[in-house]
């Protein structure tokens, strides 16, 4: 259990992260985009981490 207890942090923080960009963003440019999509990507890896530590 407590195994699972670091992605799940990484996985709230970088929902937040998102948030946060979406508010405080003025322009909707590269950098804007590129910074959603690493925090998307941040999320996507800690699901299939969970998943696989589930699994053994």
């Amino acid at each position: 259990m407590k195994k699972s207890v670091l992605p799940i942090i990484l996985i709230v923080a970088s929902v937040i992260l998102i948030i946060v960009n979406i508010v405080a963003s003025e322009a909707f440019d590269r950098k804007f985009w590129m910074r959603n999509v690493s925090s998307i990507l941040l999320i996507v890896a800690m699901i299939l981490t969970i998943r696989s530590q589930q699994k053994k």
